[in-house]
């Protein structure tokens, strides 16, 4: 499913023939799970650019009671109570990557959203801004944004780095990776790309480095 935004990611104009400088230049952060999104985009927004995270809009999203009749009915034995519903993430995370055809209808369901709303956030805002957007090419939503960056790591660092976090077991990590694209076989060859070693302070400098070499669109 490809969803359209004509202006979510328009490029504002100056008012006047003599500048037509972009204003906005809104970017990507995307990468598989355990490649370190998060980590880049905390570092951007430590750094005091203008950050959002598709994760914490669809949190934002799970709170709304509409939402959460709608996850009521395609899960149902994640969502309780009647009048007060309480979803249990935990549980839709179990079902949907054990289960591609109930993930695809919840990124269906609720991509669509996220967008919209980051459309919303972003509409007044000028200058250089980072969007983490975890199912990006799953989506195909590289055209709703001025430029991507991929942030990549080895395989077997990303399993681990999930295992721990998540406190999951190797075979579930790779249920969830086998819900994104392959990242050692993706054509990146017209994104940003930075790697993640596992040196902490070295990839956030190089996050830090892109950044800076955008600010002058």
């Amino acid at each position: 499913m490809t969803f359209h935004l004509p202006l979510a990611w328009e490029v504002a104009q100056l008012g006047t023939k003599q500048n037509n400088m972009k204003t906005k230049l809104v970017i990507a952060i995307t990468g598989g799970i355990g490649s370190g999104k998060s980590l880049a985009l905390a570092t951007l927004d430590n750094a005091g650019y203008q950050t959002f995270s598709s994760d914490k809009i669809v949190s934002e999203l799970y709170q709304k009671h509409s939402i959460k009749k709608l996850l009521k009915k395609m899960f149902p034995t994640a969502v309780s109570g009647r009048l007060k519903l309480v979803i249990d993430k935990t549980e839709i995370a179990k079902i949907t990557f054990n289960d591609k055809q109930k993930h695809t209808e919840l990124t269906n369901a609720i991509t669509p959203l996220v967008l919209k709303q980051i459309q919303k956030k972003v509409k007044s805002l000028q200058g250089v801004i980072f969007v983490e957007v975890p199912l990006l090419f799953e989506c195909s939503y590289q055209d709703e944004f001025d430029k991507i960056l991929v942030v990549v790591r080895d395989k077997n660092a990303r399993i681990e780095s999930v295992k721990v976090r998540s406190n999951l077991s190797t075979e579930q990590v790779l249920a969830r990776m086998n819900n994104q694209v392959d990242y050692d076989t993706i054509d990146l060859s017209n994104y940003i790309v930075v790697t993640n070693d596992g040196d902490k302070q070295n990839f956030e400098q190089k996050v830090l480095e892109i950044a800076k070499s955008l600010e002058n669109f």
